[in-house]
């Protein structure tokens, strides 16, 4: 789970630090105010952990280093990462990260009680990374990675559920060789989101059924008419009646809701799991994406971690409505809303739990202009 992220002087930030929720987080703003920066740095140190301890190896600064640097340059495909250190600055740029991990423990819970939300006791993983410039060869990059903290001190059994990341092009049609194609050329033009979602989709169907089910996501199965499959290597949609359809052919907004779907059939979201969407609301309509707010404030609640990157004011609304209406018995989901504006020291953070805590809220201010214009078109 990713807990606070400080980001210093890398790409349009001067000074931005961000404090998430366990549950819904909404990020928005305006284009060029990096939100899109924050989700990829998010996902960086949110499986940092899990990927530099895959092979039982100690996570150590200098591996860090070799690791953080790599997916710097291929999260944000850059040759140099010298580009990402904000115009004007003299020095480098400089990111901090918490991310809370999990040490396994036994835990008893009685017939009829809620599942527990943590996957066990609490571990805390610190990020401290320097983005150095310094002086370039002609076989070295202009800048480097320092790595100043490590999570070197955490528990050698700890471990983070898998991190998701959901990019802004929708996937199912792009799933079917996406993997090969990143190996065979090296300036594919994608960055390494899509094909560590392609890798994480291409998975065994669990035995035990999924229990982040929803009422949300059986609305959007039964909106569907079927789920998507993988069979052969290929991902096909079966229809309830049997029939199949190659994902091709599925309305686009139909492919990201059956995305959804797949990701929890097959365990590739879990509890404690951090979901990252950016802009989950292209190619759907309002229904749909009425539908698709439920669900992520809905696995929200179920110990789901989710930060969403969005230009949608009917998004945003939709989740105020939903934290406004839940019962009054039940724990509240914790939800946060970013506001990013562009300013000439860079780009400022607005935040709070509430729609009203943000300013400036680019959204509603066009949303409010165009209410205006149109009001001038009737007198």
């Amino acid at each position: 789970m990713l807990n606070t992220l400080h980001i210093k002087n890398f790409t349009v930030f001067q000074d931005a630090r961000f404090e998430f929720s366990p549950g819904l987080n909404v990020i928005v703003g305006d284009n060029g105010t990096g939100k899109t920066h924050v989700l990829k740095l998010g996902y960086l140190f949110s499986r940092a952990w899990s990927d530099l301890t895959a092979k039982r190896a100690r996570v150590t600064a200098q591996r860090a280093e070799s690791y953080l640097e790599e997916r710097l340059l291929g999260l944000f495909r850059v040759s140099d990462l010298d580009v990402l250190v904000r115009h004007g600055t003299k020095g480098g740029a400089h990111l901090l990260a918490e991310v809370g991990g999990h040490i396994p423990t036994v835990q008893v819970r009685l017939a009829g009680e809620p599942e527990f939300t943590s996957a066990g006791l609490p571990e805390r993983m610190p990020w401290e990374v320097q983005i150095s410039r310094g002086k370039a060869t002609p076989d070295s990059l202009k800048a480097q990675v320092l790595p100043a903290v490590v999570p070197d001190q955490a528990a050698a059994n700890a471990f983070l559920p898998q991190q998701v990341f959901v990019p802004s092009k929708e996937m199912v049609s792009l799933f079917q060789g996406l993997v090969g194609l990143f190996d065979k050329y090296q300036e594919f033009p994608l960055d390494e989101t899509y094909r560590d979602l392609a890798v994480a989709m291409a998975t065994l169907v669990p035995r035990e059924p999924s229990s982040l089910f929803p009422d949300a996501m059986q609305r959007i199965q039964k909106l569907l008419g079927g789920n998507l499959k993988l069979e052969n290597g290929e991902l096909v949609f079966e229809r309830e009646d049997g029939s199949r359809l190659a994902s091709q052919l599925m309305a686009e907004g139909h492919r990201k809701l059956a995305l959804l779907i797949y990701l929890l059939r097959y365990g590739v979201i879990e509890r404690n799991t951090t979901v990252f969407w950016d802009e989950p609301e292209a190619n759907l309509n309002p229904a749909a994406l009425r539908l698709l707010a439920e669900a992520l404030f809905a696995l929200a609640g179920l110990g789901v971690q989710v930060i969403v990157a969005t230009h949608s004011l009917f998004l945003l609304r939709e989740v105020e409505v939903l934290s406004r209406g839940e019962p009054a018995d039940r724990p509240a989901t914790p939800v946060r809303y970013f506001a990013l504006g562009l300013e000439k020291k860079g780009v400022s953070i607005s935040a709070g739990d509430s729609i009203d805590a943000c300013d400036p809220l680019v959204l509603l201010d066009e949303d409010l202009a165009q209410s205006d214009r149109f009001m001038e078109t009737l007198e």
